[in-house]
């Protein structure tokens, strides 16, 4: 989600997360980050087909309470070009990346 959030809107390509998508924020998470589309697979394997109904239930739930109309509204929303301080982000991103990968 943190390289979606960084490239969206600097590159000029889809952008499409692969791994962590088992509820609807989840999803709506990766849009907001801006990605085009999310990859479901490893939920629909393990829930089957109908598990797309409560997703999208819990999107549209989610996006009423909070006044979207639409995923393409939201968009972007929580990405890097979004950020009224990009500076903060882009260390925010570097502190995350230095504690998960502090040397044992």
């Amino acid at each position: 989600m943190r390289w979606i959030a960084i490239l969206y809107d600097q590159v000029s390509c889809s952008l499409a997360a692969t791994s962590g998508i088992h509820r609807g924020t989840d999803a709506l998470k990766i849009f907001m980050a801006g990605a085009d589309v999310t990859m479901l697979c490893s939920v629909l394997m393990r829930h089957g087909i109908d598990r797309i109904k409560t997703l999208e239930e819990q999107m549209s739930a989610w996006m009423r309470e909070h006044e979207y109309e639409s995923v393409e509204q939201l968009r972007g929303s929580l990405s890097h070009k979004s950020c009224p301080d990009p500076s903060a982000f882009e260390r925010a991103q570097y502190m995350r990346a230095v504690g998960v990968h502090k040397p044992a």
